[in-house]
């Protein structure tokens, strides 16, 4: 078996709405074999995990998939169930997955999964599983040692548990999540509203105070400004100075590097000189500076800071061994070990307690070494400090604080300059003051861990996540206003209208089109940039007030969205384009794709969607939220059936763009008056402005401020919409550029051009070479419909045809199509195809160009249009701009 393909959605994809894994996977030998075909197969694989047991497959109920296996399935199938089986033995909980023949050896595997590089991780091994439990003998290895390294490779895998937690609470509340990078940073929220951790190191933690938290000096003498009880002692740099120090406070003393965490280096309950000299040069190996200081009795208590108030306290304790009489200290840690509580760093409640140096000073400094016996009750510790990642176990004590406790350690965090903070305390009263029970802060520490607070060994657990949500969010839920457009022709335009009303409301808008991504008036990156990787860009930049997104059906197939729900979900129309791609064969799989979208609306956001197309029209049984509908055609049965029952809508009604609702009816703006209709004659940009304006009023803006940023909204141009229904004249030629590719979109353009009574009508032709060859004939079909001449270009990038192989095409359909040969002329290269169409066109011809690259094709025709008005006058002048005099139909 080998895998030809690995995809990973981090969000909603076309499989589920829940990140998920896309294997393309290579049977090989393996791609004929049902199980049914090894008896012993079941047995043995069921013996390894147990769980399959539970599985439901298609049956739908528990032990279903196991019957399956004894019918006799398929290994491909195998491998999905095994993958998800890995994954829930590893703390996963998803249940989806799905495997379906693709053709000849090849299937394709889908399962959930929290992590790429855990869903790598789960099929690979699960092949390896699959593979030597098929092949191999009964007895081939030790299946518990191969499942638990898998498990340990996933956690790696998976977020901490401080930043688990926080991701956890947050899906709760429906503030927006969404990992940074494949450790521990996140950012929760959106936009302008937006934070950002790693673990509990949040924006609004600051460097110095992380550097002063990280100086336990200098903690402590800012905390002694404050008249905050510290322990007595000081700084020492030798051996020497450590016992004098011991000497001048009296024992027991302590002994820890001025820099360390975790406890590295830490010796107490140090009551000689030579202990101490020896723990000095312990300390010293984590660095030169060394701290001794009296040793306060009582119990050492984590105090857990967020904002000014204190929000959890656990009492910690060093993990410890009991003797038998019988077993050694090293047996006794391994029997201390197999708690199931324990496990290897974070990932459960408990660490396993590491048999390493320090453990083996401390126990050493006891006079107890790893074969030592202790005797039946002697009770041993096995580490200095009681600090979670070496094993120690914290007991919930917040009741126990006192007022007076929790203001000191408030005041302690506040003093570092804190956010969130760990305070530690030693007191043998958490009733009373420091002061009163003889106690002191040893320690404030910058990102604190949660895991003591959220599962602690003994009492509940405390709701700490949420605290820090509370202190970062207070009552927001980060969110910024998301829409999401899509849909076969028409999505940039809506989008770039969309964006502009928004922007005239006063918003920062970050808006992701074909052209590019743009961050308020600034074009951030160029190219077709319509997927998940454009959709995050522009949710993650902290000055973004509203994300416009065109999402394209390529974008969601191989990454799924940029996002888990929108606010608006648009869907312009749905035609045929682009089947045959990427497992996108049927206009029912289209359909799936781009309804994505409305899948995702919020239950209080809505679907704007296109009245006029029954296609889109059933998308609307899909939508959590509200439903708007939009109309370029009047009030046809759809759009008046979804007015008498209290819907919201756009449409045109006498030559004007009305917005009803609840009975209201407001007129926006007349359609003639809108630049992008062309004077009311393009009649796609009508309902493209429809689309916008309902979905800028999903939104909740007033309709006098769509209205007024529509009636400012171009036809094209190099500005906010350039490269669509853009109109250059020259002294007795025009050109109108548009990026039409499809049979749906020279439709549209067909009638434009018939409106603007323009003759003869040139037609600069070339197609993307990764449609059907269907698709291109129907589309240069329909161009041969109107145009007089054609001058057949070729795309730049190919998209896998060969060199003239789509320009073949074109020009067969053309002459299938009845179109003279005289008027077909054939020029690959893009720019020379618009010169040669521009420059050879008689007086009053239209020349329409449907491009690939647009500034080329822009240049072209600035340079033919000057040289053909020089050729004609004598002399230079540069083509005029003509989209806002054919608008204002002056």
């Amino acid at each position: 078996m080998d895998i030809v393909q690995f995809r990973f959605f981090s969000g909603p994809n076309r499989h589920i709405l829940a990140p998920a894994a896309e294997v393309m996977l290579d049977l090989g030998e393996l791609s004929n074999c049902p199980t049914s075909a090894r008896p012993d197969f079941v047995e043995r694989v069921l013996k390894i995990l147990p769980g399959l047991d539970q599985h439901h497959c298609s049956l739908g109920y528990r032990g279903g998939f196991v019957e399956r296996l004894c019918e006799g399935t398929y290994l491909g199938h195998v491998v999905e169930h095994v993958a998800l089986e890995l994954l829930y033995l590893g703390g996963e909980r998803g249940v989806y997955g799905k495997t379906r023949e693709v053709g000849g050896q090849t299937v394709q595997i889908v399962f959930e999964t929290e992590t790429k590089a855990g869903g790598y991780d789960a099929v690979r091994s699960a092949m390896t599983l699959v593979g030597r439990v098929w092949h191999g003998p009964a007895d081939d290895g030790d299946w518990n040692a191969f499942l638990e390294q898998f498990k340990e490779r996933l956690g790696d895998a998976h977020l901490g548990p401080s930043t688990a937690a926080l991701w956890k609470a947050a899906r709760a509340r429906q503030i927006p999540v969404e990992r940074l990078d494949e450790k521990n940073l996140i950012r929760l929220g959106q936009g302008k509203w937006q934070h950002r951790m790693m673990a509990t190191t949040t924006d609004r933690t600051s460097l110095a105070a992380i550097e002063i938290a990280q100086d336990k000096g200098l903690t402590k003498r800012l905390l002694e400004a404050a008249a905050i009880v510290v322990p007595q002692g000081g700084l020492v740099r030798s051996a020497e100075e450590a016992s004098k120090m011991a000497d001048e406070l009296g024992y027991p003393v302590v002994v820890k590097p001025l820099k360390g965490h975790h406890g590295q280096g830490v010796s107490v309950h140090l009551h000689a000189p030579e202990e101490v000299r020896r723990a000095f040069d312990f300390a010293a190996s984590f660095g030169p500076e060394v701290l001794v200081e009296r040793e306060i009795s009582g119990a050492v208590v984590r105090m857990l800071v967020i904002g000014r108030r204190l929000v959890a306290a656990s009492e910690r304790t060093v993990p410890s061994i009991v003797g038998d009489g019988v077993l050694s200290v090293s047996q006794l840690v391994e029997r201390l070990n197999e708690d199931p509580k324990r496990g290897k760093g974070h990932a459960k409640s408990l660490t396993k307690v590491p048999l390493d140096g320090p453990a083996l000073l401390f126990l050493s400094q006891q006079g107890v070494y790893p074969d030592s016996v202790l005797k039946s009750g002697q009770r041993v510790s096995l580490r200095a400090a009681a600090n979670m990642s070496t094993g120690a176990t914290a007991r919930n004590v917040t009741d126990q604080i006192c007022p007076e406790l929790a203001a000191e350690a408030v005041r302690a965090a506040a003093q570092i300059g804190l956010d969130i903070a760990g305070v530690d305390v030693i007191s043998r009263d958490l009733g009373c003051s420091l002061k009163e029970s003889g106690g002191a802060v040893i320690e404030v520490n910058a990102a604190p861990g949660l895991r003591m607070h959220l599962d602690p060994s003994e009492g509940s657990p405390e709701p700490v996540a949420e605290a820090i949500l509370d202190w970062l969010f207070e009552d927001r839920q980060g969110r910024i206003p998301v829409a999401a457009v899509t849909g076969t022709n028409g999505k940039t335009t809506v989008t770039r209208m969309l964006a502009h009303i928004l922007e005239a409301d006063g918003r920062v808008v970050g808006m992701a089109t074909t052209d590019g991504i743009t961050i308020g008036k600034t074009t951030v990156c160029e190219g077709d940039l319509t997927g998940p990787w454009s959709a995050r860009l522009v949710l993650n930049d902290s000055t973004v007030e509203a994300a416009v997104l065109e999402t394209a059906r390529g974008g969601i197939v191989r990454g799924g969205l940029g996002f888990d729900d929108c606010d608006v979900a648009v869907v312009t129309n749905i035609g045929s384009d682009h089947l045959g791609q990427d497992g996108v064969d049927t206009i029912e799989d289209l359909i799936h794709v781009k309804s994505l979208i409305v899948d995702v609306v919020r239950p209080d956001g809505a679907a704007v969607l296109n009245a006029d197309d029954p296609l889109v029209m059933g998308m609307a049984e899909r939508c959590r939220g509200e439903v708007v509908l939009f109309s370029a055609q009047g009030e046809g049965a759809a759009l008046a059936e979804h007015l008498a029952q209290g819907g919201r809508a756009v449409y045109v009604k006498r030559g004007n763009l009305v917005y009803s609702h609840a009975e209201a009816h407001y007129r926006l703006v007349g359609t003639r008056v809108l630049p992008a209709s062309l004077g009311g004659m393009a009649t796609i940009n009508v309902a493209n402005a429809a689309a916008a304006a309902a979905a800028a009023l999903a939104l909740g803006i007033p309709p006098r401020q769509v209205a007024r940023a529509l009636a400012h909204f171009p036809a094209g141009g190099e500005g906010m919409n350039r490269g669509r229904l853009e109109m250059l004249s020259g002294l007795d030629v025009r050109v109108l550029i548009d990026y039409g590719h499809n049979r749906p979109a020279v439709a549209a353009l067909e009638h434009l051009c018939r409106r603007l009574k323009a003759h003869p009508i040139v037609t600069v032709l070339g197609l993307p070479g990764d449609r059907r060859d269907q698709d291109l004939t129907d589309t240069a079909s329909e161009v041969a419909r109107f145009s007089q001449r054609v001058v057949v270009r070729e795309d730049s990038d190919l998209r896998g045809r060969m060199p003239g192989e789509v320009a073949t095409l074109i020009c067969q359909a053309l002459r299938a199509a009845n179109l003279a040969e005289e008027a077909i002329t054939v020029e690959l290269d893009e720019a020379s195809a618009v010169k040669r169409a521009v420059l050879e066109s008689s007086p009053g011809s239209l020349v329409l160009v449907l491009y690939e690259r647009y500034d080329v094709v822009r240049q072209a025709a600035r340079e033919a249009l000057s040289l053909r008005q020089a050729e004609a006058t004598g002399e230079q002048f540069g083509p005029r701009d003509d989209t806002m005099r054919i608008a204002s139909g002056k």
